[in-house]
């Protein structure tokens, strides 16, 4: 049976590549993401599932699924064009992804799948940084985290259980990392970003107590004050705690071995190391 070996919950901002490029060591994304990169190089994972929300680019409002999953061979982007990254082909562990579509249905999630897509910074700012050889074949998981309704946080995390059973029993030697992402707290391009700006953080204090909450795994407090209303309340991409609380459930109830708090982008960096532990 395959072994889940690690959890990650990190920024997507498409913004990071461009900046690592110009700052290199300065720049505090390539500097967080080469302490995520270390873990992940440790962990050693052959299979990556990626659990993150589309942005208008693989999806629209006329299919817009509340969870979906691409079990196509190969897939390919930035289909959003992120500015400073390359156009990235990558494999898709048809295998796995077809598990765990069939693992999840059979767990009462109606999941959508995809054959002909192509991802969007969501995914692909993660493993720029994380792997950008991009040798590791990935099962792409997609969330609803900005158009109402937006899934229950609680469903999200029941999900992340279920996921988890479905990585444990694929047949398969593998060993599987997931890497969630998303922000805490952030507009981009509503009436709360900031002035001369596309995005803004208008609840930094929600953000300060996700991670605090976090720290002291204490999962079930976030899962149940993560309403809607109040995700959206802290941005109108706010709702993409609900990839964070998927990859709690993978892990709970355990403290992160990294955390790292990005408080003026409304954003954090989180691993756990999840080998040899049974869910």
């Amino acid at each position: 049976m395959a072994e889940l070996v690690a959890v990650y919950a990190v920024p997507h901002t498409p913004s990071f590549v461009v900046d690592a490029q110009i700052n290199g060591e300065q720049s505090e994304a390539a500097r967080y993401f080469a302490e995520i990169r270390r873990h992940f190089e440790a962990a050693n994972p052959d299979v990556v599932v990626t659990v993150n929300n589309d942005h208008f680019n693989t999806f629209f409002f006329d299919n817009w699924p509340t969870f979906a999953i691409g079990t196509a061979e190969e897939t390919a982007g930035p289909n959003d064009q992120t500015p400073g990254m390359p156009w990235y082909k990558v494999k898709v562990e048809t295998a796995a992804a077809k598990h765990l579509f069939s693992s999840l249905i059979g767990a009462g999630f109606d999941f959508a799948s995809t054959v002909d897509f192509e991802i969007d910074h969501g995914a692909l700012v993660p493993l720029h940084f994380m792997t950008p050889d991009m040798l590791l074949p990935i099962v792409p998981i997609f969330i609803n985290c900005v158009v109402p309704p937006l899934p229950a946080a609680s469903r999200c995390f029941a999900l992340g259980r279920a996921l988890a059973l479905a990585i444990r029993t694929w047949d398969s030697g593998a060993r599987v990392a997931v890497v969630a992402s998303g922000s805490l707290s952030l507009e981009i391009g509503g009436p709360r970003a900031e002035v001369g700006k596309t995005f803004g953080v208008p609840d930094p204090s929600w953000a300060a107590w996700i991670l605090q909450e976090i720290k002291n795994a204490r999962f079930d407090d976030v899962v149940s004050q993560a309403t809607e209303s109040r995700m959206l309340k802290a941005g109108n991409v706010a709702g993409e705690l609900l990839n964070w609380i998927v990859a709690l459930a993978l892990v709970g109830p355990e403290a992160p071995a990294i955390l790292i708090d990005q408080p003026h982008l409304g954003n954090a960096f989180a691993a756990w190391d999840v080998r040899g532990r049974a869910q």
